[in-house]
């Protein structure tokens, strides 16, 4: 694995893709980087007809009828996707701060005394609940284990026992006793009436205003160089496709004044359910043991990258002069998680880079590489225990780490011009 240090961060080792397949190699080039530094490429890439532009074409046409069938081709970074909490942002201030919103959104709503950590060890509980065998009736034991279906019962769950207490207190004050001698009957009556009170459009205000915080927050604590890092990379490879891949809330084309206009599309692991044919893939989430298991959100990603090529070739043809140079592309997946980001990406044949940053960036998610739970998570000790296991199992599909983001650019054209080389 090449590792880079000093003054640079996001290493990414590409994976020739033919924009003909629209990312989706036939057959896999793989890299790996020897115990000198250096990256060792084998496994060849079928050479398929490839130009500017996305079409549709069979290799045996391509090697047949095609005077530059066996002509090297160059390479070009085609697709670029990057994971975003921890990669481009500390994750543990942004859901500080969030947090901070939720309760003063809760107080707003006469939900008073309500503290930021409360959404979280509440969270923490209902996850703990959580049964695959469950069946969703239960508004406080969501059927999914994503991030905002255990924060939206959170929420909910706050709301009805702050209602309850009220009740209760009012109820033994009525009667002229404690709250402690009143009777289980009495209690239960009142747990219904919590229930009832609760209504789902205040739910969903109080978490849209801890969303919207969040995506603020994420734009005041971006790493100083993650927008000229991408700006540099977009300035050095004409065209490509820029996308994010998460699997929480964060969403970069609500981050308006920043990277919003650096992005191409979004795929994430709670907007893109109906897309999905087997669910099961994500309601699992926290208890897959497998990378391919994660490998639809990445399938998902190289779709989306083909369908933005031709989009961006079909705005751009009329304004670009025609060229007869061929290319193959380069797909890098860019993130900090060895269990989702290496290990699921890799599922799908894109190269991975390991954004393990210094410690004056923050990151705090990779803790549970070392099976220790961030203050911020609502996993159980099994499932970060089973992440843990996850990010084991991925060590051996990291292509590149590197320790400061504004390396990558420098990065990417190193390990273009080592392809052309081959």
């Amino acid at each position: 694995m090449r590792v880079y240090s000093a003054t640079v961060a996001l290493v990414a080792s590409p994976l020739l893709i033919p924009f003909s397949s629209g990312f989706m190699p036939s057959q896999v080039a793989s890299s790996r980087v020897n115990s000198h530094g250096q990256l060792q490429h084998h496994n060849s890439l079928q050479h398929s007809r490839l130009s500017q532009v996305l079409y549709s074409t069979s290799t045996e046409e391509s090697e047949t009828t095609s005077p530059t069938a066996n002509k090297k081709k160059k390479k070009k970074l085609g697709l670029i996707t990057f994971d975003l909490d921890d990669t481009l942002y500390p994750i543990a201030p942004v859901l500080d701060e969030a947090n901070a919103a939720f309760s003063t959104a809760m107080s707003n709503f006469g939900y008073v005394d309500i503290q930021p950590s409360d959404i979280v060890e509440t969270g923490k509980e209902i996850r703990s609940q959580v049964s695959p065998d469950d069946d969703g009736c239960d508004p406080l034991k969501p059927a999914t284990v994503n991030h905002k279906e255990i924060r939206m019962a959170a929420i909910r769950k706050e709301m009805e026992k702050f209602i309850l207490m009220t009740k209760l207190r009012q109820t033994a004050e009525d009667w002229a006793t404690e709250v402690d001698s009143l009777t289980a009957p009495v209690r239960k009556s009142a747990e219904k009436w919590a229930r009832a009170t609760v209504h789902s459009s205040v739910v969903q205000a109080v978490y849209n205003a801890w969303e919207m915080e969040r995506h603020h927050a994420a734009e005041r604590h971006l790493f100083p160089e993650a927008i000229s890092t991408i700006k540099q990379i977009q300035a050095d490879n004409p065209n490509v496709i820029i996308g994010a891949v998460t699997d929480g809330s964060a969403n970069p084309m609500l981050m308006v004044f920043s990277l919003m206009p650096l992005f191409d599309f979004t795929i994430s692991w709670e907007d893109n359910l109906d897309k999905v044919q087997h669910m099961e893939q994500f309601q699992e989430l926290s208890a897959v043991d497998e990378s391919d298991k994660l490998s639809w959100i990445y399938r998902l990603a190289r779709e989306k990258g083909k369908e933005m090529s031709l989009l961006k070739d079909e705005i751009e043809k009329n304004n670009s002069e025609d060229s007869d140079e061929e290319f193959e592309c380069v797909w890098v997946h860019v993130g900090d998680d060895l269990a989702y980001d290496v290990g699921g990406a890799a599922t799908n044949g894109a190269k991975t880079v390991l954004v393990e940053l210094a410690p004056e960036y923050g990151q705090t998610a990779r803790l549970r590489f070392e099976g220790k739970r961030p203050s911020w998570t609502t996993e159980t000790e099994e499932q970060v225990e089973n992440h843990q296991k996850m990010s084991q199992n991925a060590l051996d599909k990291v292509d590149a780490k590197i320790t400061h983001l504004s390396q990558l650019p420098e990065v990417i054209k190193d390990l273009l011009k080592g392809e052309d080389d081959e």
